[in-house]
């Protein structure tokens, strides 16, 4: 009796799983939150990533030339999670950018490349955001090639994809096109190729590869991209505890009564209140 309900509840999930698309599985296990979610199951583990994106304006000047902007950013990502929760996050680019990230217990230490490491107390929300931003590249380029993406899948929870003729909306767990991102809404996927391995048991994200270009609309621009983004997961449940490096104390300055006013009222009412006073 107890393998049979065992074997029912396990072709129960196995259904519920199968019911899925393997585009609306995707959208389940390369959401930050999800990976960040399987590296804590997995008792921790290293995230290696590399992100290039390079967007180009097709539009020339009167002159002919093309507007210059810093078209082209790589990003080297990597998240070292112990079994306590713990994490350092290194993350560095070509522009000579960078940021470095500890947290352990309840302090988090913050340094940007080149600049000491302080240490203040660490906020849980924060966390989140600096935990689904170290693992986000695997998502960005997937929302890109989203709306037109053909998946296979096979037993081993290995996907492969490519482009799709036929193009649909993003579903509802991504966010909207508006504001800086009102380009994506735009995007046209000309070529793309892309893999995703997963662990069975945990659901982590084992490798990600895709590369894709396209061409969107930004600003009334017509602008062409390209995307190549890779990740890999090692030292799963076997990465070292995660210790707080040597850092200065963030130590807070005292204000003075304009500071205060200006953070508690709004600037304006500081200087309201300090007008009223210097009338004769």
């Amino acid at each position: 009796m107890v393998f049979l309900v065992a074997g029912t509840a396990a072709c129960g999930r196995k259904t519920a799983t199968d019911a899925r698309s393997p585009v609306e599985t995707l959208d389940t296990l390369l959401a930050p939150d999800a990976v960040v979610a399987a590296l804590r199951k997995v008792g921790g583990a290293h995230y290696h990533a590399t992100a290039f994106f390079r967007v180009d304006a097709r539009r020339n000047n009167s002159d002919g030339t093309v507007p210059a902007s810093p078209s082209a950013i790589t990003t080297t990502t990597d998240l070292w999670l112990d079994k306590h929760g713990n994490y350092r996050l290194v993350e560095t680019n070509d522009q000579d950018g960078g940021r470095e990230i500890v947290r352990v217990g309840n302090e988090v230490a913050v340094a940007l490349r080149y600049g000491k490491m302080i240490r203040r107390s660490a906020q849980d929300s924060e966390t989140a955001r600096f935990l689904a931003e170290a693992v986000g590249a695997p998502w960005a380029a997937w929302e890109i090639a989203r709306r037109q993406v053909d998946v296979a899948s096979s037993d081993l929870l290995a996907y492969r994809w490519k482009p799709s003729s036929r193009v649909v909306d993003l579903a509802a767990g991504f966010p909207a096109a508006s504001g800086l991102r009102t380009w994506r809404a735009s995007v046209e996927v000309k070529t793309l190729d892309g893999r995703a391995t997963v662990d069975e048991a945990s659901r982590a994200l084992l490798e990600f590869v895709c590369k894709t270009t396209f061409q969107a609309m930004r600003d009334d621009v017509p602008v062409e991209g390209e995307m190549a983004v890779s990740s890999t997961l090692d030292e799963i449940g076997n990465s070292p505890d995660i210790v707080m490096p040597t850092t200065d104390t963030l130590h807070p300055r005292q204000r003075t009564v304009l500071e205060e006013r200006a953070l508690l009222g709004g600037l304006g009412a500081s200087l309201s209140s300090t007008l009223k006073k210097t009338r004769p």
